[in-house]
């Protein structure tokens, strides 16, 4: 095995390694992945057992026939994890967010806002003052 530089080591690392970018911590994820596929199971098994557990009327051939077919056709509860991202594509993307913030005065920079500016007023505006709670008087301590 031929042995590598630093920096070759550094470019596999980045093309490699996965960075969990769902938005919960790794741990919290390690945790998340098998309840989720615990809770989908449950699911699926409790229709198929409400549809077994029938106490009504002894069905005849073909009704039974149909219960059947209906819980075998059945689409089960899915859930699908999202891929981890490589890593070299998470720093960059983190670089990029902090250069804007850099330039353009923190993280105010990263929100977007969209202002539409209305040329009448609507109907049920009416111009009347803000009235907020009267300012109460400090007690004054004067000994």
């Amino acid at each position: 095995m031929k042995q590598r530089t630093p920096q070759e080591k550094k470019e596999l690392s980045y093309k490699k390694d996965r960075r969990n970018v769902y938005g919960n911590a790794p741990h919290a994820a390690r945790k998340r992945i098998p309840l989720r596929k615990a809770i989908r199971n449950r699911a699926n098994r409790h229709v198929a057992n409400q549809s077994l557990a029938y106490q009504g009327p002894a069905p005849d051939e073909d009704q039974a026939d149909e219960m059947e077919s209906q819980m075998k056709h059945r689409i089960p509860h899915q859930w699908e994890k999202y891929p981890d991202a490589p890593l070299g594509e998470v720093i960059a993307k983190k670089s990029r967010r902090r250069k804007i913030m850099r330039e353009n005065g923190g993280r105010e920079a990263l929100i977007t806002r969209t202002y539409v500016k209305r040329e009448e007023p609507r109907p049920d505006d009416k111009a009347q003052p803000i009235v907020g709670p009267e300012p109460r008087e400090e007690p004054s301590h004067e000994a």
